[in-house]
């Protein structure tokens, strides 16, 4: 039992000592530095600005270098685009929508989907979740009312 004590003890000391190794190459910006990807939607950008503050300004002593941020999915200006988007954006909702219906499929008790159609805005704030409620209320009716 002892040994056994003893080599957890030194596999802890040695995990500890790679843990300060590495803080110590996370806070050399000579070494290494952070990529933030990210794309253009409200929730993803403010996530990414507070990940943004927590590596650079969170803690002063101990800062990571952040040079650049990558945004993906940025429609062009001209706006000639956007039908290749929108065709993509539907392909990928729908696979992953099938996606999560087989796993549930697979599962007892599987919790039920609920659909949302696409809201104009991202929900924000008391105002965007009373519309994210009345939408799905709205589903709840018809589900009722299929079911008479």
């Amino acid at each position: 039992v002892e040994s056994a004590a003893a080599a957890a003890k030194s596999k802890l000391l040695s995990f500890q000592v790679q843990m300060y190794d590495l803080e110590d190459l996370f806070a050399n910006p000579q070494q290494t530095e952070f990529l933030i990807v990210t794309i253009p939607t409200e929730l993803a950008v403010r996530e990414s600005v507070r990940l943004l503050n927590d590596l650079t300004f969170e803690s002063p002593d101990f800062p990571i270098k952040v040079r650049n941020i990558v945004v993906n999915q940025v429609l062009k200006d001209d706006g000639s685009d956007v039908n290749i988007f929108l065709s993509h954006v539907s392909d990928g909702q729908a696979t992953s929508l099938t996606n999560l219906e087989q796993a549930l499929a697979k599962m007892d008790g599987a919790p039920r989907i609920t659909k949302v159609r696409y809201l104009d805005t991202e929900p924000r704030g008391v105002f965007g979740l009373k519309i994210l409620g009345d939408e799905l209320l709205k589903e709840d009716e018809v589900a009722s009312t299929a079911s008479l």
